[in-house]
């Protein structure tokens, strides 16, 4: 299901939700449960102008890290009040003049938002997860600037570009639109009409998702060998993030077959774009099965506000190469060693031809 598809389904689920809360609503005030079907405005006597009006604001700070799971709290705030009113038709005794007090107390509470219910959502290509369904937060009170908080729960993608993302917040209600009173005030008969009406309003809300240093291996070599100690492993990041990672520091963690005493080296500060080549001493055990292995690493270092962060976790991919037996190892060895004992030999052949005969055969002329 797209983003557009599951913000109508929000929508409609929240006309749903509304229109069930409507008739409780009234029922409680003890008012007739069949919204007075012979409602007319024959006797009514004021009309105020005014309506709730929900704004929303997100509580805190709107600045995440790309990654992050949150629990966004956002503020309701009924800002709607009575802009004035007018009398639809005078009083004609003391009765009358009864219901239209009666009827004004209640027009005045024109202005407040009854079942509210809302619904966070993404727009299309929005890297941001709502985890969120719809929330209800009951009613708020107009004229004196009542609130009410609404969670939703959101998920931040890990490859979020840094930057200002918008998210759809729907809210639903219903209102008081109108008020009819009738009956005898003195004889304690009142009837009372009320014609309710649904606002639906549509507001922008913005999350930034901040700078931030990234990193990818670029590249790894190594000459690790079976059952060999201090061997060389160097693996090169590259800031791939939006801003530089200061005082960086490279970190391996291994296990079997693999141990080290040097694990961790200084990269210094990466600007974005920028690599570094951080080499690290591995011995590797006797017993180490030849094939590929997975070397878990991760850059410690400290952002532009100076804080310290920890990179997500990366893997360097490293082969090791056979135990190479002793007599193997001499090989290399052996000729040079052979072409050695041959010249010697010769050399000292050599001497020993010139100091005896050569020198034998001039003494005897």
């Amino acid at each position: 299901m797209n983003r557009n598809k599951t913000i109508f389904v929000a929508l409609l689920a929240i006309a749903i939700t509304s229109l069930a809360a409507l008739i409780p609503i009234v029922t409680a005030t003890g008012l007739p449960d069949d919204f007075s079907p012979g409602f007319t405005f024959s006797k009514n006597f004021y009309d105020v102008h005014g309506k709730p009006n929900i704004t929303a604001s997100i509580v805190g700070d709107n600045e995440f890290d790309r990654g992050d799971e949150v629990t966004l709290a956002i503020d309701l705030v009924n800002r709607g009040v009575v802009l004035g009113f007018e009398s639809d038709r005078m009083p004609d005794d003391d009765n009358e003049e009864d219901l239209a007090k009666m009827e004004l107390g209640y027009e005045l509470q024109q202005v407040n938002a009854i079942g509210i219910t809302t619904v966070l959502a993404a727009p299309e290509g929005v890297p941001i997860d709502v985890k969120s369904g719809p929330q209800q937060v009951g009613s708020i009170r107009g004229s004196k600037g009542a609130s009410e908080t609404v969670k939703f729960n959101i998920e931040i993608d890990e490859n979020a570009p840094a930057g200002t993302y918008p998210l759809v917040l729907a809210t639903s209600y219903i209102y008081q639109k109108n008020v009819q009173m009738d009956g005898n005030v003195s004889e304690n008969r009142v009837d009372g009409n009320f014609w309710y009406d649904t606002l639906n309003q549509t507001q922008i809300l913005y999350l930034s998702v901040r700078k931030l240093a990234d990193f990818e291996i670029t590249d790894v070599s190594s000459d690790l060998q079976a059952g060999e100690d201090d061997r060389v492993l160097s693996i090169t990041y590259q800031n791939t993030g939006e801003e530089a990672a200061v005082d960086a520091v490279a970190r391996i963690s291994v296990t079997d077959p693999f141990s080290s005493t040097d694990d961790q080296a200084y990269l210094g500060t990466l600007e974005p774009g920028e690599s570094a080549t951080a080499v690290f001493v591995i011995d590797t055990d006797s017993g180490a099965a030849i094939k590929p292995y997975g070397i878990d690493t991760e850059i410690r270092f400290k952002d532009s506000r100076g804080e310290s962060r920890i990179s997500e976790s990366m893997t360097a991919m490293v082969t090791i190469a056979p135990l190479i037996p002793g007599s193997e190892k001499m090989k290399p060895y052996i000729l040079p060693a052979v072409l050695i004992m041959i010249l010697v030999l010769l050399a000292v052949g050599v001497r020993y031809y010139l100091r005896n005969f050569m020198s034998g055969g001039s003494g005897a002329k």
